[in-house]
């Protein structure tokens, strides 16, 4: 059984036992449950302190033995073993709790909300709130953070993200607050935080496996504490989303579900994406995005499109990604149908404006300026990066009237036409591909975009084609696919892709978690042809920061069909002054980390492998700070034989 196999393996395990016991859970009450799995939390602690007082006793024994050998007493107080042994029992089991930056708003600013605060804080009988913040996320939260690490003591947040609060009405925004104070009902914070601690403490105990004492006892008791706190955290939710709809109403707590999924999407698909072409223009964020992200949130959304996100969103199944279930779980739970049809509500006035008033874009202004200083340096290393693709585009376009360009070449050529401008001015460097290889799945699914988008048939047979030949192009394929038969009024053949997409996404899902690089991974030797090699070489030594180059290839057992490629670059940043002029601009602080991702950004661009290629970076003269996995993985990578390329 090979290492990929293994970690696949652990999950398949992990993913039975979460189901085990998910159907366990609902036969308990939660007070048992609860109960089981504070005891497994307490056996973690029960070993340390085992541990501890282990290597306390041997260390007393070996003061006794030098006091027999040397017959002498040794001058050493019991009291200061008990404030060592103690000094390391709070190192150990102290857990960190980040700290809370946003901005924190009051009673006397925005009396209204707090009133809301208070009634369902009455309702739910929950504890007192001590901190309202407010940040720029399109989310809702409430988080506790002990004063006294293990010893508990908690202060409470509630995090309230702007663009949220702007999507909902003041009665959808009642549902939201509902299920997140919800979670400090019975103290549910307090132990969700609790156990989720206790996971922590243990990962910071075994990274690196720096502690080879705690691995074999972590080796049996991750998966059980992992499996438990996952079940009891997604009880949680099931039951705040209860408590959301007795506080209001099973539609109105439905509609906050709704509304939230839909403007989540909206967010990243729309506004997200409209940033990333602003990141191509400009050198710096805008001041006003905040303002901007609230004012898109006010825009009416098209009927058609929100239907067709919505059918998307309850296609998902719930899995072991993320603790909360998926949509089509959390209305069925709280007793809603699942909707076949949904029109967006216009909303006459929002809970940000309800709530906030003609203060609310002296909020916005301060959140602008809270995402632009988070962001900028992000936003300049894609500027920067579009520069470069700009750059590159023109040398092949160039190259391209005097004299053919490879196939890679232009396929480098479509793909950065389709990204830096549009995939219709692309269709013919796209069509020209499929010339010379039918076979091509990138060119078989923009070809097929382009003509469905037009309301062609014939972009169908392309789309189909792009799913046999490259599984990562199946999702956006039946996607593509599904809005063109609704759009065509075809409801029974849309609802094929549908079904084809769902049974895609935990493929993919796989799969993505069989590409991270892990320390135990089994590779082999490249099947790459020399020519090809001997081009890469050509392109690595373009770049003097580079001192050595091993390729090897990891075997997927998901899509095992399409093996991946792993390029690990030895950095020698005794270059690296020099190698950053290349890609940093004089105004900009030296970072030497932000221009290794700018070479691994634009290799990526040139060797042209798409998610084919893992490219891993090591610095040749920070050894000794480099992790036990990483070292161990590049040794892995090394020895294997024709791994070195350059």
């Amino acid at each position: 059984m090979n290492c990929d196999a293994m970690e696949l393996k652990q999950q398949a395990k992990f993913d039975l036992l979460v189901q085990q016991l998910e159907r366990s859970s609902r036969h308990r009450s939660t007070t048992k449950y609860q109960l089981r799995v504070a005891a497994l939390a307490t056996i973690g602690y029960g070993y340390i302190a085992i541990v501890c007082l282990s290597l306390f006793s041997s260390l007393w024994m070996v003061r006794w033995a030098i006091e027999i050998a040397q017959k002498r007493p040794i001058s050493l107080d019991p009291s200061q073993l008990w404030i060592l042994f103690g000094l390391v029992a709070i190192a150990t089991f102290w857990v960190q709790s980040p700290s809370l930056s946003d901005r924190e708003i009051h009673r006397a600013e925005f009396p209204e909300l707090f009133a809301v605060i208070d009634e369902l804080r009455y309702r739910l009988k929950t504890p007192k709130i001590h901190h309202v913040v407010i940040n720029y996320d399109h989310n809702a939260a409430i988080y506790q953070t002990p004063h006294l690490g293990w010893f508990e003591w908690h202060r409470n947040y509630l995090l309230l993200g702007l663009p949220l609060l702007q999507s909902l009405s003041p009665e959808q925004f009642k549902a939201t607050l509902a299920h997140e104070l919800g979670h400090l009902s019975k103290n549910d914070s307090s132990f969700t935080g609790y156990i989720l601690r206790v996971r922590q403490m243990w990962e910071n105990l075994t990274a690196d496996n720096n502690l080879f004492i705690f691995q074999w006892f972590f080796r049996w008791y991750e998966p059980l504490i992992k499996a438990y706190s996952f079940v009891s955290i997604r009880d949680r939710e099931y039951a705040a989303d209860a408590l959301a709809q007795s506080m209001t109403s099973p539609e109105i707590a439905a509609s906050d579900l709704i509304q939230t999924y839909i403007y989540q999407y909206y967010l990243q698909e729309c506004f997200s994406r409209q940033l990333d072409r602003q990141a191509r223009e400009r050198e710096t964020p805008p001041t006003d995005v905040v303002t901007q992200m609230l004012a898109a949130l006010r825009q009416p959304l098209d009927p058609q499109t929100a239907q067709i996100w919505l059918d998307f969103i309850l296609s998902e199944a719930t899995d072991t990604d993320d603790t909360h279930p998926c949509l089509s779980d959390r209305l069925a739970a709280v007793g809603y149908p699942t909707p076949k049809s949904w029109t967006p509500t216009p909303i006459l006035q929002t809970a940000a404006e309800y709530f906030f008033g003609d203060r609310l874009m002296d909020l916005a202004a301060e959140q602008d300026l809270r995402w632009y200083e988070s962001r900028k340096a992000e936003w300049w290393r894609q500027y920067h990066h579009a520069r470069y693709q700009y750059e590159y585009l023109a040398t092949l376009n160039l190259k391209a009237t005097t004299t053919p360009l490879t196939l890679a070449e232009a396929t480098i050529q479509a793909n950065l036409t389709t990204e830096l401008h549009d995939t219709s001015l692309a269709l013919p460097l796209w069509q020209e591909l499929l010339a010379r290889d039918p076979n091509h799945a990138g060119a078989n699914y923009q070809v097929g975009k382009v003509l469905v988008s037009r309301g062609h048939l014939s972009g169908c047979v392309y789309l189909e084609q792009a799913i046999v030949l490259d599984p990562d192009l199946a999702i956006s394929s039946c996607e593509e696919l599904y809005k063109f038969y609704i759009y065509q009024g075809d409801l029974d053949s849309a609802r094929i892709y549908l079904e084809w997409r769902q049974q895609y996404l935990p493929k993919q899902w796989r799969s993505r978690l069989e590409r991270n690089l892990l320390e135990t991974d089994r590779f082999i030797p490249h099947d790459l042809d020399p020519d090809l090699v001997t081009e890469i070489c050509q392109k690595l030594s373009n770049y003097p920061a580079i001192d050595r180059a091993y390729l090897v290839c990891k075997p997927m057992q998901i899509f095992s069909d399409r093996s991946l490629y792993v390029l690990s670059l030895k950095i020698d940043t005794s270059l690296s002054k020099s190698a950053r002029q290349r890609f940093k601009a004089k105004s900009e602080p030296d970072d030497s980390d932000l221009s290794i991702e700018m070479l691994c950004d634009r290799l990526q661009v040139e060797l042209n492998f798409g998610k084919r290629l893992i490219i891993a970076t090591f610095d040749s003269h920070r050894s000794s700070g480099t992790s036990y996995r990483d070292l161990k993985l590049i040794e892995n990578i090394q020895k294997i034989a024709g791994a070195r390329i350059f």
